[in-house]
């Protein structure tokens, strides 16, 4: 008897042994995965959760994100107004991963400094899904001159480097007086292919607009013809081969850089041809072909044979174009933004907002040029909110009284 009884204490000592051996267990397991998890949350909230996650699940190729990052370093820098940008492209690879990355340089127009640089280029990363990973300061310089370098990435990618300094430049745009008004030039591209009666609106709209009519289009003729009878301003929009070609396809009559320097110039002379009661041309486009100068040279002076002001549509921040036009003797004047581009990677475009900021680069500068394209809802603001910039001090003029 007392033997039974030492041994079923000793199996209930065992059962509790092992019921509190397997608590510990679950209990280990729990905090194991509690810790786990606040790490992940650590890591993702502190920048780095891009890259952890691209680990854990095996992701590849970040070009496409680092694509948008690029796009939206562009658009920031061609906002700025930089000057003599040059950007150079190479692959890395680290473990699974690839991506492109981009060193970038540039000059800082006269009345913008780093804090200016640092601003745009910060806003405009962070709204495509980037990161600013580092950003150094440097100078004065001997001319008081400072510079910036700011890093780029997606997580612990780099994407970019890219350098800004301040320029000794004369502003190449005055401030308006007093009894001045800035002055804000709308160019319209992309007619052509459709008359629909909100292009037709657009046209009939009671305030100086610029339109520009691409060649070899279905309507080119009609719609250049129906803009010059109600006093618009008409432009040739010159097809010129995009950074994604063939991928992306200017239209026909595309000016593309294997083409000879005789084959551009009948190209341009074509498409000049086409565009009747046009008093100057700008580029569709174009992100790779503007970038080259021997052959930018060949098109700016065949506009100066053909009489023509340049507006470069500053598809990228890398053209060439203003200072080929310059050189060429032809009047020439940039666009300081696209008003109906996307705002970030999700394709957000807000029209109105991006009216306010051309107001007020027209305000800072003295004048501006925006380009937009004839989309309903595009049309539909423009209609709405021309008049109404006029009435709050903006002078809308069209883009041939901006060229020098």
């Amino acid at each position: 008897m007392v033997a039974k009884k030492k041994s079923r204490r000793k199996r209930r000592r065992g059962r509790r042994a092992g019921f509190w051996m397997l608590a510990r267990v679950w209990l280990l397991s729990a905090a194991l995965v509690v810790v786990l998890l606040l790490i992940i949350w650590e890591i993702a909230g502190s920048g780095g959760g891009v890259a952890f996650f691209e680990r854990l699940f095996g992701t590849r190729d970040l070009a496409p994100r680092a694509a948008e990052v690029d796009r939206a370093v562009s658009a920031a820098l061609i906002e700025l107004g930089a000057h003599g940008v040059t950007s150079e492209k190479e692959e890395r690879t680290r473990g699974r991963h690839h991506w492109p990355h981009w060193e970038t340089k540039g000059r800082l127009p006269h009345d913008a400094g780093i804090y200016e640089g640092n601003l745009a280029i910060t806003k405009a990363v962070r709204g495509a899904g980037g990161s600013v990973v580092q950003v150094i300061e440097r100078g004065p310089d001997w001319r008081g001159l400072m510079s910036l370098e700011i890093h780029v990435g997606l997580g612990d990618f780099e994407t970019h480097r890219i350098l800004l300094s301040e320029s000794a430049d004369e502003p190449v745009a005055r401030a308006p007086a007093a009894d001045d008004r800035p002055k804000v030039a709308i160019v319209i591209d992309d007619f052509g292919y459709n008359r629909s009666a909100a292009t037709h609106q657009l046209i009939s709209l009671g305030v100086p607009i610029t339109i520009s009519v691409l060649p070899h289009t279905p309507y080119t003729a009609e719609i250049a013809e129906a803009a010059h009878r109600v006093g618009k301003e008409v432009l040739v929009h010159i097809p010129m081969e995009p950074r994604d070609y063939p991928k992306v396809n200017a239209g026909e009559g595309v000016l593309l850089t294997s083409h000879t320097h005789a084959e551009i110039r009948e190209l341009a002379r074509s498409a000049v041809a086409a565009v009747p009661h046009a008093v100057g041309a700008n580029n569709h486009m174009g992100s790779a072909f503007t970038k080259d100068r021997a052959r930018m040279r060949v098109v700016t002076e065949t506009l100066r044979a053909e009489g023509l002001f340049f507006l470069d549509s500053m598809t990228t921040p890398e053209s060439v174009g203003l200072s080929e036009a310059s050189r060429a003797g032809v009047p020439t004047v940039r666009n300081r933004m696209f008003i109906d581009s996307s705002l970030d990677e999700h394709g957000t475009v807000d029209v109105e907002s991006q009216l306010q900021a051309l107001a007020a680069i027209a305000r800072r500068r003295g004048s501006a040029v925006g380009i937009g394209h004839p989309r309903k809802d595009t049309i539909s603001v423009l209609v709405r909110l021309l008049p109404r910039m006029e009435e709050q001090g903006i002078e809308l003029v069209f883009v041939s009284e901006l060229v020098e």
